[in-house]
């Protein structure tokens, strides 16, 4: 019993999610359909994207709230390249280097300078939403057509579209280097202890710096995809919806907000749980504002539970 207790504990958001497919299943059997099954995979992929650089950036202790908006910015910069040029290597270029760019800023400032990853990420949030209207009068819309925009959008391998084998693919060297890497130890080592990690000659700005490097990156990726799914792009995107949802796939599976705990798997297993209830609730013909009451519920109640269960190995600890 003993046994069947701790696997419950460590996996819970497994069993949380298959009965809560089980759940919508009943209530709706077209929800397990093979079409939207492909639509969820779909429907994830920047939210994923997201909550795996947010992943990084919380178990080291910090946040980073310009990732929602930065994803709708370096979609818009893909877009206007792609319409001045008619190619898409120029704007995919510079969406990288600009991503990067801005995780590096970021990282800088908070290294460095000693300013609250809070403040600095807020200020960039509200400065990628200015620049995403400036580049584009609000209200224009640029049309993305092409093989590329097909091929990571509508195209799929094997039933699962190419974007979604890109986020699990990313997912599994982020797996690799958090857990069999140095620099994935010194990230958890950063996220429990900065002045721990000084003293054990781990160089924290370097850390820090990379991680809001790798979190830019990924918010590059997240516009990247947002772009090909739409078919679009334009000023007013909902940047800030993705990035709550990304924060919220990695609080539910079980990431510490204070830092220093985290694994990979689960917060893959917290981004098919966003992503089920989101599709769910659709099918459901449930109105917008009850998804966020809901999702607000639901972020509340795993916080408490990883609040609970942190201190109990805590306990079990001493």
């Amino acid at each position: 019993m003993p046994a069947i207790g701790k696997l419950l504990r460590e996996n819970n958001i497994i069993f949380v999610t298959l009965a809560l497919c089980l759940v919508f299943y009943l209530i709706s059997p077209r929800f397990m359909s093979l079409d939207n099954m492909s639509a969820i995979s779909r429907q994830i992929v920047p939210i994923g994207l997201i909550a795996l650089g947010q992943f990084f950036v919380v178990v080291s202790g910090n946040i980073d709230l310009s990732m929602g908006m930065g994803s709708v910015l370096f979609a818009i910069v893909l877009g206007v390249f792609f319409g001045m040029t008619g190619g898409v290597e120029l704007g995919l270029i510079a969406v990288l280097v600009s991503s990067l760019a801005l995780g590096f800023f970021n990282g800088v400032l908070i290294a460095k300078l000693k300013l609250p990853a809070f403040i600095v990420t807020l200020s960039m949030l509200f400065m990628a939403q200015g620049l995403s209207g400036l580049i584009i009068p609000r209200g224009q819309q640029i049309f993305l057509m092409g093989g590329f925009f097909r091929f990571l959008g509508a195209e799929k391998f094997m039933g699962f579209y190419w974007s979604f084998l890109f986020l699990v693919a990313l997912f599994v060297i982020a797996y690799i280097v958090y857990n069999h890497t140095r620099w994935g130890a010194y990230v958890i080592a950063l996220g429990n202890s900065e002045e721990n990690a000084k003293l054990a000659g781990i160089n924290v700005d370097r850390v820090k710096i990379g991680v809001f490097m790798f979190s830019g990156l990924c918010s590059g990726f997240a516009g990247i995809m947002l772009s090909t799914r739409m078919g679009f792009v334009q000023p007013g995107l909902d940047g800030n919806g993705l990035l709550l949802d990304g924060i919220a796939a990695i609080i539910i599976g079980g990431t510490l907000i204070l830092g220093g705990r985290g694994t990979i798997g689960g917060a893959f297993w917290g981004l098919l749980f966003i992503g089920i209830i989101n599709n769910s609730l659709n099918l459901l013909n449930v109105e917008d504002v009850w998804h966020q009451v809901f999702k607000g519920a639901v972020i509340l109640a795993a916080l408490g539970a990883n609040w609970v269960l942190w201190q109990s190995r805590q306990a079990e600890a001493q």
